[in-house]
């Protein structure tokens, strides 16, 4: 059996301070606080409802955009990069 491509896996981070008039992207401007929590966990849930379509697939990149993805807090960041690594 031929080894599988490797994926590379896009995580997108949807909020701005402010919105740039020129920016295409899925983004909006923050009213309030991010919830940094909430978001990660719905990622993560995402992930997990995927991730049997990518057996046996080595996740080679991980791109994080948006959006600002340095909105989103540090301890938040980390749980959503240890949620992907398991």
């Amino acid at each position: 059996m031929a080894k599988l491509p490797p994926l590379s896996l896009y995580i997108h981070i949807p909020w701005c301070v402010q919105k740039c008039p020129y920016c295409d992207f899925n983004s909006h401007a923050l009213k309030g606080e991010v919830p940094h929590d909430d978001y990660v966990q719905h990622l993560l849930n995402d992930l997990d409802a995927d991730v049997a379509w990518a057996q046996g697939r080595e996740v080679k990149t991980i791109f994080i955009g948006g959006g600002t993805p340095s909105l989103l807090s540090g301890p938040a960041m980390q749980t959503l990069l240890d949620g992907v690594r398991t």
